[in-house]
């Protein structure tokens, strides 16, 4: 295990951040991986019995993120984590005009102020030092196409995700001085639990202007757990991005070119009439 680097992946009870944990595990990495839930550590500590630690926080509760922080520097000695992967993250469905309150600030909590509390907690164990020549390592930002294209039902989830990236560019250009690099990942459709939860759920929308737009991305949900891509995509870009020089952010979606064409050259009026089209004609 000497021989290995080490990286932390928060969130890896299943999907990207499980599959990510077993495929840094066979190409010679020691993983820290976070869960919430005491039945999940015994899992997933029988499912990777070696170069595997399962670490036990919530996210958004900083002193347990903080005792994990003691946990994994007595484990690294002198040694440096090679990578961050901020992978935790949930998807909470509605129009934003009809969501609780409550709701949006926990979307906020999980996917954005929680993200900042985990990556400051565990920064001291990424930085580098120019003058002695020691490397700094990669925090690896588990986006999501929804952090450059805002869908209607989805906006709680894309106000978080775009903020996300916002804090990834800021983060990536504050600490050049420390050799850190960040790495923002935009991922569509994935095969994991994220928003296959959400599928025919949100009743209290029923019977509300917005029904007809609930049943609408049901509908489109469905659709794209069946067109999803295998959690591995996402295992083999994490590696290429620790162990190579890499551009600043990947789109990863089956349509990427259509996706990267509606994002970055189709004025934004016409967008919006895609959308009505798509979901409210």
């Amino acid at each position: 295990m000497n021989d290995r680097e080490y990286v932390l992946i928060t969130g890896v009870s299943s999907g990207i951040g499980y599959d990510a944990v077993r495929f840094l595990i066979t190409n010679n990495y020691h993983v820290f991986g976070s869960v919430r839930k005491t039945e999940d550590v015994q899992r997933l500590t029988n499912d990777f019995p070696e170069h595997f630690t399962c670490l036990q926080f919530d996210v958004t509760k900083k002193m347990d993120v903080l005792k994990s922080y003691h946990q994994v520097k007595e484990k690294l000695g002198e040694k440096k984590m090679a990578g961050l992967v901020n992978n935790a993250g949930l998807a909470l469905g509605g129009p934003i005009e009809l969501m609780d309150d409550e709701k949006f600030r926990y979307q906020m909590e999980v996917n954005l102020f929680a993200v900042r509390t985990v990556t400051n907690i565990f920064l001291p164990l990424l930085k580098g030092n120019k003058k002695k020549n020691i490397s700094g390592g990669k925090i690896i930002m588990i986006s999501s196409i929804s952090g450059v294209l805002n869908t209607p039902f989805n906006g709680a989830y894309c106000i978080s995700k775009h903020a996300m990236e916002s804090l990834a560019e800021i983060y990536r250009r504050e600490l050049m001085m420390y050799d850190v690099d960040v790495v923002s990942i935009q991922p569509g459709p994935i095969e994991s639990n994220l928003w296959v939860k959400n599928i025919d759920q949100y009743p209290e929308y029923n019977g509300t202007d917005y029904e007809g737009l609930l049943h609408k991305s049901n509908k489109i949900m469905k659709a794209a757990k069946r067109n999803a891509l295998p959690a591995e995509v996402i295992s083999k870009l994490i590696f290429k991005i620790l162990t190579k020089k890499t551009k600043h952010y990947f789109i990863v979606n089956r349509n990427w070119l259509s996706t990267v064409l509606l994002i970055k050259f189709m004025p934004s009026r016409w967008v919006d009439r895609f959308f009505y089209k798509q979901l409210f004609d």
